[in-house]
C-alpha cells in the first residue's frame, strides 16, 4: 500500500537505543499517512531483537555496508513520495513526521532539515549542543539551505533517486549527507530548513570522543570538498568570522 511517508532509519549495532526510537516513531501525531523502515545493516548484538518488538515496524536486513548503503536500500523499498530520515540513536518529539511533512507542501521544497534536541549536563555534550544552535541560528535567518543532516532530514523520493542517493563510499557516518546535499544544491532543487522538526539525541560527552567524532568528520570532509571545490570559499568566510569573535 502507497502511504504519503516513509521514515527510513539505519542501524548497526544499537539494542541500547534503537527502541526509543521507535517508539518515538510509533507514537507520532500526524494526519500523514506513514510507514518505517529499519534497515538493519548487519547488526551482530541483539537489535534486531528489539525491531522485532515494534508492530508495523518493515525491517530489512544486510550485510554491513555501512549508513549511506543501508539509506539508500531504505528508500529503494520505500513506499512513501516523502522519504524522511533519522538515527538510531534518536528520539523523533511526536509532532516530528508532522513538521517534517509539511514543509513539503510547498511544491518548490525538495529537501528538509530539522533540529537536535539535548537535556546533557555535560560540559563537552552542552558545548557541542551550542554548536548546533549556533548554526541553527544562522540557517534560521535563510530562504534556503544547502545541507540536510541524515539525524532530522528528508526528501521527494524522487529527487532523492534522481541526485543518485548517498554515496556509500563513506564506510562510516561522516559528511556522507553533506556531500549528498550538495549534489542536489547543484541540481537547483530548493532546500529548507524546519527548526519545529526536533529530534533528542545524545552527544558524545567525553574529549577523547568528541575529538575522534572531529578528525572522522575532517578527514572525509577533505573528499567532500574536493568533489565541491565551490564549498571551499564559504568555509573559508565562515572560520574568517569566527577569528574575528575570538581573536
Amino acid at each position: 500500500m502507497k502511504t504519503a511517508v516513509s521514515v527510513v532509519v539505519p542501524t548497526y549495532n544499537r539494542e541500547e537505543s534503537i527502541g526509543f526510537c521507535l517508539q518515538a516513531l510509533v507514537s507520532q501525531r500526524t494526519q500523514y499517512p506513514y510507514e518505517i523502515i529499519v534497515v538493519d545493516d548487519g547488526s551482530t548484538d541483539g537489535t534486531e531483537g528489539v525491531i522485532c518488538r515494534f508492530r508495523g515496524v518493515r525491517m530489512i536486513q544486510q550485510k554491513n555496508r555501512g549508513p549511506a548503503a543501508a539509506r539508500n536500500r531504505g528508500v529503494m523499498e520505500a513506499t512513501g513520495d516523502i522519504v524522511l530520515f533519522t538515527d538510531d540513536d534518536c528520539r523523533p518529539e511526536a509532532d516530528w513526521i508532522e513538521k517534517m511533512t509539511e514543509a513539503f507542501a510547498n511544491p518548490e521544497v525538495a529537501g528538509a532539515k530539522g533540529t537536535y534536541l539535548s537535556c546533557q549536563r555535560e560540559r563537552i555534550a552542552q558545548f557541542e549542543q551550542t554548536e548546533y544552535e549556533e548554526k541553527y541560528e544562522r540557517l534560521s535567518k535563510r530562504g534556503f539551505i544547502d545541507f540536510v543532516d541524515t539525524y532530522s532530514g528528508g526528501f521527494r523520493r524522487d529527487v532523492f533517486l534522481e541526485a543518485g542517493g548517498y554515496d556509500s563510499v563513506f564506510p562510516v557516518a561522516s559528511v556522507e549527507d553533506q556531500e549528498f546535499s550538495f549534489r542536489v544544491a547543484e541540481r537547483g532543487y530548493r532546500m529548507v530548513f524546519v527548526e519545529e522538526a526536533k529530534v533528542w539525541h545524545r552527544h558524545v560527552d567525553g574529549l577523547s570522543d568528541y575529538v575522534r567524532r572531529k578528525f572522522r568528520i575532517g578527514y572525509w570532509k577533505v573528499l567532500v570538498l574536493r568533489r565541491h571545490p565551490r564549498k571551499i570559499v564559504g568555509i573559508a568566510i565562515r572560520l574568517e568570522r569566527l577569528s574575528c569573535r575570538f581573536p
